[in-house]
């Protein structure tokens, strides 16, 4: 699988200054990747145009992996909310119905 986000970039949007997780950045970059391509129902190749991923999908992508790298553990000790014009807003447009 191709990967739209560099761990860099992730890194960058999470204010990382260590290489400690590194590899588990990878992960989360391929998990959040193929989270959004079942959101969307469609391969993100679909959404490249000049050899460039939409920035919306991207950022969208660094949203899910930065939630997984948060919250590690399948149970939450807070009353989450749902941010506004984030994941949802996001990914809307792309999202293929069949």
């Amino acid at each position: 699988m191709e990967q739209y986000i560099t761990i860099d970039e992730l890194k960058a949007h999470l204010i990382i200054d260590h290489d400690v997780d590194d590899l588990y950045l990878n992960d989360l970059i391929i998990v959040a990747q193929s989270s959004v391509e079942r959101t969307l129902q469609r391969p993100l190749e679909e959404l490249v145009d000049d050899n460039k991923l939409n920035p919306s999908i991207k950022h969208a992508i660094k949203i899910v992996a930065a939630g997984l790298y948060a919250n590690r553990e399948p149970v939450a000790f807070a009353n989450p909310v749902p941010v506004p014009y984030t994941l949802d807003y996001l990914l809307q447009p792309y999202i293929k119905y069949r």
